[in-house]
């Protein structure tokens, strides 16, 4: 009944968060570098 408590599943939902959480900070430093350039009362939006 708990066949997806396997430690390969658990290592592969693992693998799924960090491959998330790695995609999510490039995509705020991407963002960061790309507001930089406008002006000040754009970049706060």
């Amino acid at each position: 009944m708990l066949d997806f408590l396997t430690g390969e599943f658990i290592s592969g939902l693992l693998a799924i968060i960090m491959i998330d959480l790695v995609l999510a900070g490039d995509n705020a430093i991407l963002i960061g570098l790309a507001a930089r350039k406008l002006p000040k009362e754009q970049q706060k939006r």
